[in-house]
C-alpha cells in the first residue's frame, strides 16, 4: 500500500460523477487512500451492524456489510485535505425491495497507521448517524490483477437468503450473461484497473425484467475484488445514485 499522507477517499455517489477522479495514463490511482479495508460501521442502518468491507480507488469509497448476507452498502466522493476528508455518503439497503436509503455528511480522516476513521450525520430521516473505522489488507491488495482469474460462472447472494446473483465472465472481462432470482437481467464488465494492484473497474448494465424492482435499468458502475489463493471469491459492488448492488460471489 501506498504511503498515506495526502487523503483521496474512494468516491461515492454523491448523486453526480461515479467514481471519475484522478489516475495515471496507465489507469493506476494516484491516490494515497487507494486500497482494500476491512472494518466495522455503528449506526447508519435500521438493519444489524457487522463486520465491513470496503474498496478505495480513485477516489471512490465503496463499503458493504456482510453479516445476513449483504445488509447495506455505502458510496462517497471524498474532498481531500492533507489527512482529512469530507463528502457526501449515499447508503443503500441492499434487499430486493429496498432501494435507496438516504444520504449523510461525512466527515474523517487517516492516522500514521494508514486507519481511516469517519463519521457521518444524517440529511434526512430514513438516513442514522453513524461512525465507521476501516484497517487497510495490504496482502489482499498487492496481489495483483489479470483477467484470467474473474473469467468463469460466479454466484453469490446479495441480501436476503433467496436474492441469488448468478453471472457468467468471459476471458475479455465481459458479463455476457447475469441475472438474478428478482427477475433482473444485465450485461457488463470486469476489467483490471491497475494490473499492479487486485482491482477491478466493475460495470452493470441492467435491462430490467419482470419483478424487477432493486436493479432497474441503468448503467450501475465501481469496483470488484478476488480473494483466497486460488480466487475462487470475489467481492463486487457498483451504484447509480439511486440503486445499487454489492454481493459476495463464489466460482462456481
Amino acid at each position: 500500500m501506498k504511503n498515506l499522507k495526502t487523503l483521496s477517499a474512494v468516491a461515492a455517489i454523491s448523486l453526480i460523477g461515479f467514481g471519475c477522479s484522478s489516475s495515471s495514463g496507465d489507469g493506476a490511482s494516484t491516490s494515497t487512500l487507494s486500497g482494500i479495508y476491512t472494518g466495522v460501521v455503528i449506526g447508519g442502518r435500521s438493519s444489524a451492524n457487522g463486520d465491513e468491507k470496503a474498496i478505495i480507488y480513485n477516489d471512490r469509497l465503496m463499503m458493504f456489510a456482510t453479516v445476513f448476507n449483504i445488509q447495506s452498502v455505502m458510496d462517497s466522493q471524498l474532498t481531500v485535505t492533507d489527512s482529512n476528508f469530507t463528502g457526501t455518503l449515499s447508503i443503500y439497503s441492499n434487499f430486493a425491495s429496498i432501494n435507496f436509503t438516504g444520504t449523510a455528511d461525512l466527515s474523517g480522516n487517516i492516522d500514521s497507521n494508514n486507519i481511516v476513521s469517519a463519521t457521518f450525520i444524517n440529511t434526512n430521516a430514513t438516513t442514522n448517524d453513524g461512525s465507521f473505522t476501516l484497517t487497510p489488507n495490504t496482502t489482499v491488495y498487492s496481489k495483483g490483477s489479470n483477467l484470467s482469474r474473474v473469467t468463469g460462472s460466479w454466484q453469490g447472494t446479495h441480501g436476503g437468503l433467496s436474492d441469488a446473483t448468478t453471472i457468467a465472465v468471459d476471458a475479455t472481462g465481459t458479463i455476457t450473461s447475469g441475472s438474478d432470482l428478482e427477475g433482473c437481467n444485465f450485461t457488463g464488465s470486469i476489467i483490471p484497473a491497475d494490473t499492479s494492484v487486485n482491482v477491478y473497474n466493475a460495470t452493470l448494465i441492467s435491462t430490467g425484467g419482470t419483478g424487477c424492482t432493486s436493479l432497474p435499468p441503468a448503467t450501475y458502475t465501481g469496483f470488484a475484488w478476488t480473494e483466497g489463493t486460488t480466487d475462487t471469491t470475489m467481492n463486487f459492488t457498483v451504484a447509480d445514485g439511486i440503486n445499487s448492488r454489492s454481493v459476495i460471489l463464489t466460482k462456481l
